[in-house]
């Protein structure tokens, strides 16, 4: 077989099809050279095709019939050109083709054209008038603005006006949450050592990347990888042997697979089916009846090992589900020195205006109080903003507004605190992908750090795991568990922990875009994080997860506000020496 016939055989295994005779390769490499397509594009044509016409068969016949549509597809395109030339021929110029636009929403336009010449200077400013369809009142151009804010200032458009409900807030300064297990001293200076504190990024993406270009089959294999990864940690761990999930057992056997819903809708107890791996269960997939399990708590994506029975090979009934793999513990080569940690998460404007007042009080506190970093996530221009949506922010580009935000920022941070910049699939300005590569800025400083979503951060030693996608609340619309009342909060972000990633969830939240290859290299835990920072909309709090500090510092400009001020004595036994604070703004 040729190389071409290889390359095609290998398409075609990836949609489940076998390897044709060798008459039917033949035709397909021929067709392959004529068409001149690639291997993978022959693949998708002619999968579209076969199921457009009743799931045609991959034989002569239907190759004939292939064929013959392709044939006449390239007839028609000559005819369609000669059209569409015909088309632009018959406007004259730019100008009667732009009155034909108009024309069309009704829109009445008169061109000024010299008697002279029909073309329109490029330096004539009088030569076209479009007409005004919005009878808002013409804006006077706007400039970035600074807002006086006890001796800072924030950027905003000129257009944007003190918000009503920032203003009318209550408790400003209150601390609403602590964490203090190791019964350290109440922190009341936060000052940090004045300079010289160790950033480092041990874990994050470095520069954009092309995304929306993976195949199905590229994320079938990530899928199929991890949960074979997966597999075999929990099979290793456990001392067990696994077995097919599809396959008839009368007597206790153990499986591992991936939950998933047998419906389109939120799952529930009696929707929970689980889906093997390749290598395993050939993929295949059983229903699981709950019944006899006391205690679970189950989220489509979530990788388990189930101990129980299977008696017919279509619905597995498991007794016990079993323990996950901890992650292991961080190599710590010597012990870290304190340091003081400040952190928030946008958006940073109330939804009333685009003011960034609540940032502006923030940096006041950095700048009175003196941290060591200081931790900011995005968004920072939030797409989902009521005045970003209508592109009501003045004559500033959301670029400029959101390069002016990070340059103010830097400039008005002490000198001896470090900033951490980490974007948000929420920002109008960044890359819509998740893993997201860090903000394209033409911004350095030695005290500036930008990062990407997700990211691990060691910060004098103490490792500091972030993400601005909002996991935990995409994982609670998710999740179902029994009994209730247990501590809800703790137990999804263990869920990270248990399945060893920043976002477990699958399929994502129509917000999430994942981009599966380089979501198994950048998006995965390498060993246990001291510190989880995982802002929400969820109500904030400070937790210990499994030997972790798991944060949720809640959202900047929601509400009241509120941000954490966190105190790190040592990173040995991190959650005895760790003092947190959440204050509202």
């Amino acid at each position: 077989m040729s190389q071409l016939g290889s390359q095609i055989k290998d398409e075609l295994e990836n949609f489940g099809l076998e390897t044709p005779e060798d008459e039917v390769m033949t035709k397909l490499t021929g067709l392959c050279s004529d068409l001149a397509i690639k291997p993978s594009d022959l693949a998708d044509q002619w999968m579209a095709f076969s199921i457009n016409n009743r799931n045609l068969d991959l034989d002569m016949e239907g190759l004939g019939k292939f064929e013959k549509f392709k044939m006449s597809k390239i007839n028609q395109s000559p005819a369609v050109k000669k059209e569409r030339k015909s088309i632009l021929n018959a406007t004259t110029c730019i100008g009667d083709l732009f009155d034909d636009i108009l024309g069309t929403y009704g829109l009445d336009h008169s061109p000024v054209r010299t008697s002279q010449s029909q073309k329109r200077p490029l330096e004539s400013p009088g030569s076209f008038r479009v007409p005004k369809v919005s009878k808002t009142p013409t804006r006077a151009p706007v400039q970035p603005s600074r807002v006086s804010r006890g001796g800072l200032c924030t950027l905003s458009p000129v257009t944007a006006s003190p918000s009503q409900t920032y203003s009318q807030r209550k408790g400003s300064g209150d601390i609403v949450n602590t964490f203090n297990e190791g019964g350290l001293s109440p922190v009341t200076d936060w000052s940090g050592q004045g300079g010289g504190v160790k950033v480092s990024l041990s874990s994050s993406l470095s520069k954009p990347y092309q995304y929306m270009f993976h195949k199905l089959a590229a994320k079938a294999d990530v899928l199929d990888e991890h949960l074979e990864i997966m597999g075999t940690m929990l099979s290793n761990h456990h001392n067990i042997q696994l077995e097919n999930l599809a396959q008839p057992s009368q007597g206790e056997c153990r499986v591992v697979g991936r939950v998933c819903c047998d419906s389109s809708g939120k799952m529930n107890s009696s929707s929970v089916v689980l889906e093997g791996s390749i290598d395993v269960s050939y993929g295949k997939r059983v229903a699981v009846d709950l019944r006899a399990v006391d205690k679970y708590a189950l989220f489509p994506g979530q990788i388990v090992a189930l101990e129980g029975t299977n008696p017919t090979g279509r619905k597995f009934i498991p007794t016990k589900i079993l323990q996950p793999v901890p992650l292991k513990k961080r190599v710590i080569t010597s012990a870290a020195k304190p340091v003081t940690i400040f952190g928030a998460c946008g958006p940073y404007t109330s939804q009333d205006s685009l003011s960034y007042e609540p940032i502006a009080d923030l940096l006041t506190k950095v700048g009175e109080e003196l941290p060591d970093v200081l931790v900011l996530l995005g968004p920072f221009v939030d797409v989902k903003h009521p005045l970003v949506e209508k592109c009501d922010v003045g004559d500033i580009t959301l670029e400029d507004l959101f390069e002016g935000q990070i340059r103010h920022i830097l400039q008005n941070i002490p000198p001896s605190t470090h900033l951490i910049i980490v974007p948000s699939q929420r920002d109008a300005c960044c890359d819509f992908v998740y893993p997201q590569p860090p903000p394209d800025l033409n911004i350095t400083s030695p005290n500036l750090t930008f990062a990407s979503d997700p990211c691990v951060v060691e910060v004098n030693g103490v490792s500091l795991a972030m993400t601005s996608t909002d996991v935990l609340f995409h994982l609670s619309s998710e999740e179902i568990s029994h009994p209730p009342g247990s501590d809800r909060m703790g137990r999804l972000a263990g869920h990270l922990l248990h399945q060893q990633n920043f976002y477990p969830l699958h399929p994502p939240s129509e917000d999430v875009n994942i981009d599966y290859p380089h979501f198994i290299k950048h998006a995965f835990f390498e060993s246990k994080p001291d510190i989880l920072l995982l802002p929400s909309d969820l109500r904030y709090f400070v937790k210990n997860v499994q030997d972790s500090v798991v944060i949720n510092p809640g959202k900047l400009g929601k509400g009241s506000g509120t941000y954490f001020k966190m105190r790190v004595e040592s990173s040995t036994q991190i959650t005895n020496s760790t003092f947190v604070n959440i204050v509202k703004v």
